[in-house]
């Protein structure tokens, strides 16, 4: 085979300014990564002279590449919209390398475990731009129905799994999406600060029918070995009450998590 000439149109020399590297790749490709890139920036289906624009291209350019990646099921089109977002194996690529990370690969077990031990329902959560972002569910006993799935935002400040993440994460990480909610439930930041001392003291989050009716949550962090928050592990029972502080499962919950994070050598480190 031979090598393709200088000013083949599909080939593009990466060149490494520090490391020297002058390997070739697929020009191609890498105008599709710049296009998928851009659809993960945005937080909403978008038009697609938004998505040309944002990637500094001619739009009969973009929407080539488009119809490409939807084939391959790395962006979709609305049929009724005719908005562009990412697709099913953009969602299975970015969980498939969630999974790869040994912590999270472990608290999925544990989240399995429990689920079975007291027959509830369950999800672990990690942090996105726009919140915690649900990447794996397990059913111990009936499923709670519900709207949640892989890749739902879960709100911060009105769900279990929120709240643990808003009890434990840098101040500076979540601000935004934290002055986001407020403007929609009108809290002030008084009400904030005072959920954060409750859960922080509780050393768990707990939520009685806020996001579906009759329902207990309970939900706590995991920590990585450098004490950021990896994920956080929240059960669900359909009966009311059974999470509350004092009560049996509480009290378990939380010694298997700190059992977790003390086996695998997480802890947490002071937020800011």
């Amino acid at each position: 085979m031979q090598p393709s000439p200088p000013n083949d149109p599909t080939v593009i020399d990466l060149a490494g300014e520090e490391t020297g590297d002058t390997r070739k790749g697929i020009q191609s490709i890498e105008v599709g990564g710049r296009i998928i890139s851009a659809l993960c920036d945005f937080q909403y289906p978008v038009p697609l002279k938004d998505l040309a624009a944002a990637v500094g291209m001619p739009a009969a350019k973009v929407h080539r590449y488009l119809t490409s990646l939807a084939r391959i099921g790395l962006a979709y089109q609305d049929d009724q919209s005719g908005l562009y977002g990412l697709g099913p194996m953009a969602l299975r690529m970015g969980l498939s390398a969630i999974e790869r990370n040994d912590v999270v690969m472990r608290a999925g077990r544990l989240l399995r475990a429990l689920a079975l031990e007291w027959r509830s329902s369950g999800h672990l959560a990690i942090w996105g731009e726009r919140g915690p972002v649900l990447i794996r569910t397990e059913h111990g006993g009936p499923p709670v129905i519900s709207t949640m799935g892989l890749g739902t935002v879960m709100p911060l400040l009105r769900s279990a799994t929120g709240q643990a993440f808003l009890a434990t994460m840098p101040r500076s990480a979540i601000e935004h999406v934290i002055h986001a909610e407020q403007e929609i439930l009108h809290w002030d930041d008084q009400k904030v600060a005072g959920l954060i001392t409750e859960t922080q003291a509780r050393g768990a989050a707990v939520i009685e029918g806020d996001i579906v009716p009759g329902l207990s949550a309970i939900s706590a962090p995991v920590f990585n070995l450098d004490g950021s928050v990896a994920c956080c592990v929240t059960l669900m029972n359909p009966k009311a009450n059974y999470f509350q502080p004092g009560h049996p499962p509480f009290e378990a919950f939380l010694r298997e998590i700190a059992r977790f994070n003390h086996d695998w050598g997480g802890r947490e480190r002071a937020t800011s």
